[in-house]
């Protein structure tokens, strides 16, 4: 069954974490002594890219379309640290006890008709970690470092990413900046539930140019494109009330991108929570909150692994603030089978690609879809750290 809500005042959604920031004296911490983030946050360059261990959790999340000739990629990798315990500044220690780092991998051949995942889960120094203070990150082999530049929100720079499949399809790119990086939510913090540690500090880079390698099948490609990046850092991601979340990110072929992700109840609604960012070609963002958006799930596939129902086939729509004018959008999926089956996190959830598509059906652009909390987990309470 699909459900169809117009999103009003009481019901919107919203999913993810938060990103970094210099903390402020005096900051909430949760009862186990996480720190909370605060409205107003100053951020510090380029450590607001590190690792920030006094906060439960955060996440480095890429996704993105790569090209060699005439075959199309979906390439998906996230590094995910987990505090156990909080703490300042042992992540940059070789061996330690307060981290957990997980790692997900994944390449959609599009061509090919095959979904490549792979996960990773490793205890700090065990080969994985994350730095303060700057963008480097490892688990095993795979690896993201900042490269030049990203002193600011407004500064341009580039980074490098390695990673693949087992010895089924690796990565070696360089990323730069094609629009500098944006915050999401209000006065620097992103909401995501009425508890008061339901927050998160959200920067994303929205349009990476991306050029390098692709080895699949033995070969290597020349590849080239354009992958979405977000930080999150946060230490409570749901709220008691929800269950799971859509989450979509969108690179138009006119330049924009637009974000949006909705809340999910028990009972299918949306929460009031949710956002949908519009960024414009010079970066500018406009959020839609409660009421000023529209998302109808529909297009269900059912995983033959974990028997989820995903709705992969969403419609949305919001005021374009450009035009003034209302627009609406569908996504098409490259192919239906992009299921991250959640072996090593226990979580499976949907994450693809995806081909956007306006009212009258013409191609406007390109998508990432992410649709979690459908297979019966208790995300929420995964999620939590309960």
């Amino acid at each position: 069954m699909t459900l169809s809500h117009r999103l009003t005042r009481r019901s919107l959604i919203a999913a993810g974490l938060t990103c970094a920031f210099r903390p402020l004296a005096g900051a909430e911490r949760t009862a186990d002594g996480f720190r909370i983030p605060q409205a107003g946050g100053e951020l510090a360059f380029p450590a607001v890219h590190g690792s920030h261990p006094d906060h439960r959790i955060e996440w480095w999340y890429l996704t993105g379309h790569l090209f060699a000739g005439g075959r199309r990629f979906g390439m998906q990798a996230i590094f995910f640290r987990l505090a156990q315990r909080p703490v300042l500044d042992d992540a940059n220690a070789a061996f330690g006890d307060s981290q957990l780092y997980l790692a997900h991998f994944a390449v959609t051949d599009v061509a090919g008709g095959r979904f490549l995942h792979e996960e990773r889960l490793n205890r700090q120094g065990w080969d994985a970690g994350a730095r303060v203070g700057d963008l480097e990150l490892w688990n095993g082999n795979w690896s993201l470092k900042r490269l030049s530049g990203l002193g600011s929100l407004e500064d341009h720079g580039s980074m490098r990413l390695m990673g693949g499949v087992r010895s089924e399809a690796a990565v070696d790119l360089v990323l730069e900046t094609a629009k500098p990086a944006v915050r999401f939510g209000r006065d620097g913090v992103s909401r995501k539930g009425d508890e008061p540690a339901a927050v998160s500090l959200y920067v994303t880079f929205p349009r990476l140019k991306a050029r390098g390698l692709l080895r699949i099948d033995g070969r290597d490609l020349e590849v080239t494109g354009s992958l979405w990046m977000d930080h999150e850092v946060s230490s409570s991601q749901l709220g008691r009330e929800q269950v799971g979340w859509d989450w979509v990110s969108v690179q138009f072929d006119d330049g924009r991108e637009l974000m949006a992700y909705v809340l999910r109840k028990p009972d299918g609604s949306p929460d009031q929570h949710s956002t949908l960012a519009w960024i414009e070609t010079d970066g500018r963002v406009a959020h839609r909150y409660a009421g000023e958006f529209e998302w109808e799930p529909g297009g269900i596939w059912e995983s033959p692994e974990t028997g989820g129902r995903y709705p992969i086939r969403p419609r949305f729509g919001s005021i374009d603030p450009t035009s003034g004018k209302e627009r609406r959008f569908s996504l098409r999926p490259v192919m239906e089978a992009q299921e991250m089956t959640g072996g090593l996190g226990g979580v499976a959830y949907w994450e693809g690609a995806c081909d956007v598509l306006d009212e009258a059906g013409g191609e406007v652009g390109r998508a990432y879809l992410e649709l979690t909390g459908y297979t019966g987990d208790d995300l929420q309470k995964r999620l939590r750290g309960d």
